[in-house]
């Protein structure tokens, strides 16, 4: 964390509320409290062993959105009907799908909607479940979002998903998580996620501060070569990046393909390479996104 208590203006409440959607009724004492309370339960989500991992996690996500409601409260942006038609480019017809980490099950409820046979987990009901009611279609199963082979029958999936939730959990658990993704999916099944580049980023709270790296309940974010690596090592196969872009009512994509995770690696080991400050880096991938470096990773492996 910040050797010092960052300063809170007009500048830091206000990429606060463009940060998570809030309105302008949230203030300066909204993000003190959110900084104060998350700089606590970061230090408990890491120090967490594997036997403590999931009640941590479950009691700490349980506290921060019990003790910060705004966070989990519907927007006028959750409200608007939102647009994912492209993921029905990515998933079979009539596929079994599990999510990780379903928050308000936004998703989930779009895909049930279009003949899939939907499943929704999280970590805490503060989180998940407290929205369950409206779930028409979903089911709602219990997980730690790790451990997934504990709480679901072998070869049970066509499609695994989790979108924005793999940089939540511990570095030392998502091996394992890889690994039984992997178990529960049939076989020829996909798991399809995406998650920050920690390139581009921070994206979790540190970005609100203008800290560097991110140093909150994103307790690890990833890059290309380091995800592709850990999903070979849990066994999967035919593992391409997925190229998506939406601007201004223009679309490229769904593409997905080897080609192009074989860009986005490459292009990844030069930033390494180059070993250049973490602004800098931030500053001209923001510029390489007209030549479509993603500031997302967005990839599928099949099983």
């Amino acid at each position: 964390m910040a050797d010092e208590y960052p300063l809170i203006d007009s500048r830091v409440v206000a990429r606060y509320r463009s940060n998570y959607s809030l309105s302008q009724d949230i203030g300066a004492d909204h993000v003190r409290a959110h900084y104060e309370l998350e700089t606590q339960l970061t230090r408990k989500l890491l120090d967490s062993t594997s036997e403590t991992r999931w009640n941590t996690f479950s009691t700490a996500y349980t506290e921060l959105y019990q003790s910060l409601p705004w966070l989990n409260a519907v927007s006028e942006d959750d409200r608007r009907k939102r647009d994912y038609s492209h993921w029905l480019k990515l998933i079979p017809q009539k596929s079994r799908i599990y999510e990780i980490g379903s928050g308000q099950a936004r998703l989930l409820r779009y895909l049930s909607s279009q003949g899939h046979e939907c499943v929704a987990t999280e970590i805490t009901k503060e989180r998940g479940e407290k929205h369950a009611q409206d779930l028409s279609g979903v089911a709602w199963h219990v997980s730690d979002g790790i451990n997934l082979a504990e709480f679901e029958p072998p070869d049970s999936y066509d499609v695994v998903i989790s979108t924005q939730v793999i940089e939540h959990l511990h570095p030392d658990d998502i091996e394992t998580h890889f690994h039984n993704v992997r178990a529960i999916l049939k076989p020829g099944g996909r798991y399809i996620f995406d998650t920050p580049h920690r390139g581009a980023g921070p994206f979790d709270l540190s970005l609100v501060f203008g800290f560097d790296r991110a140093m909150f309940m994103h307790l690890k974010e990833y890059d290309f070569p380091t995800l592709v690596n850990i999903l070979k090592m849990a066994g999967f196969k035919d593992i391409q990046a997925v190229l998506y872009r939406s601007l201004n009512g223009f679309k490229i994509g769904p593409f997905y393909g080897r080609v192009f995770r074989t860009y986005c690696e490459t292009m990844d080991r030069l930033f390494t390479s180059a070993d250049l400050p973490p602004r800098l880096e931030q500053k001209i991938r923001r510029v390489l996104r007209y030549a479509l470096l993603p500031t997302n990773i967005w990839l599928t492996g099949r099983k």
